[in-house]
């Protein structure tokens, strides 16, 4: 488990790739405990790369830990499920650099 100063920033993108692996599209939102939410917002990421983060996928405060969905039922929980297994092609981080 990531302990370092982006930790948040890895388990985001962890749930995510996690997410990618299993259904081969991404999430359209991410639940995230709102201690979490708020260190990628001010800590981590800063405002810009906050707003390039969430015009691709809907970050939301709740009390769980990294778990990714879609308007379908699917879900990925990194919390549960930890790092997933196969590494997907794009990863969260190309997606995120991706032209819009």
């Amino acid at each position: 488990m990531p302990n370092g100063d982006d930790k948040n920033w890895i388990r985001l993108c962890a749930a995510l790739d996690g997410f990618f692996a299993r259904y081969g599209k991404w999430p359209t939102r991410v639940r995230v405990f709102p201690g979490a939410l708020e260190d990628l917002r001010t800590h981590v990421l800063g405002p810009e790369a906050f707003a390039v983060v969430s015009r691709k996928v809907r970050l939301v405060p709740d009390e769980a830990s990294m778990l990714a969905e879609d308007d379908e039922g699917h879900a990925y929980d990194y919390g549960k499920e930890g790092f997933p297994r196969q590494r997907p092609d794009p990863s969260a981080r190309e997606w995120f650099l991706a032209a819009e």
